[in-house]
């Protein structure tokens, strides 16, 4: 079933074999863990609050977010290639061995969720202005801090070019209004295409995999026993906790 989704979406299905799994997604959309050098960066899923709010709470532990811009030096690649594997290929060296799809997504409609203050970021799918389409995550600063970047990219996005920025999603969306992606990297590339009022380009990466939430574990770890966040995140904690009888 997930693979036919994969496919009628366009992405390839390539099989890795080989990754060293320092870069992670586990669990499904709405309960789902990102993982770098083997520890919890990011949990997004549903507040299960009554409403159909969504949130993400990243780690404070900035050294995942110093491992991850590391990682991003080995995702350095050329963007024109039209093989979306053959770009992915340094990406998929990085992840646990599965199965994934992968697709050149242009044009892409998303909006992004920025962390506040108390590590957490909170939307509502489904209305009407500023959160049409898929939620992108940043993994980094957001907006990003090297303006003088952005601007080069943004020119050349003025002059016709069209950079990849990368996504890391725990599945293929089956609902392009709720469904939510990690921004791996691009963030200078996103916010160019965001100030040249230009929709983005993605190469976007799907695991594919049996519909299973995220383990509770990683969602303690990135709450790291903050009391507040442990409220918020109550009935999600419930929910995996449950599925992992």
């Amino acid at each position: 079933m997930i693979m036919r989704l994969a496919q009628s979406l366009g992405y390839e299905v390539v099989e890795v074999d080989d990754g060293d799994g320092t870069l992670a997604v586990g669990g499904h959309d709405g309960a789902s863990a990102l993982r770098v050098g083997w520890r919890p960066l990011i949990v997004e899923g549903y507040t299960g609050s009554g409403s159909i709010d969504r949130f993400a709470i990243r780690t404070r532990d900035a050294r995942h977010r110093e491992s991850l811009r590391d990682m991003r030096e080995r995702l350095r690649g050329p963007d024109r290639d039209a093989d979306p594997v053959a770009l992915a290929a340094p990406i998929l060296r990085l992840l646990q061995p599965g199965a994934y799809g992968v697709r050149r997504w242009p044009d892409a409609n998303v909006h992004i969720e920025p962390f506040g203050e108390n590590r957490s970021a909170w939307w509502y799918p489904y209305e009407a202005i500023g959160t049409e389409g898929t939620a992108v995550i940043p993994t980094d600063h957001w907006p990003p801090l090297d303006d003088a970047t952005v601007g080069e990219y943004a020119d050349e996005i003025r002059r016709g070019r069209r950079p990849l920025a990368v996504l890391l999603r725990s599945e293929p969306p089956g609902d392009e209004q709720d469904c939510a992606a990690f921004l791996i990297d691009g963030h200078h590339k996103l916010a160019a295409y965001r100030r040249t009022d230009t929709a983005p380009h993605f190469l976007d990466i799907a695991r594919l995999a049996d519909r299973r939430p995220c383990e509770p574990e990683d969602l303690r770890a990135v709450i790291g026993g903050d009391g507040k966040l442990e409220q918020s995140a109550a009935n999600l904690m419930q929910y995996l906790e449950h599925a992992g009888r």
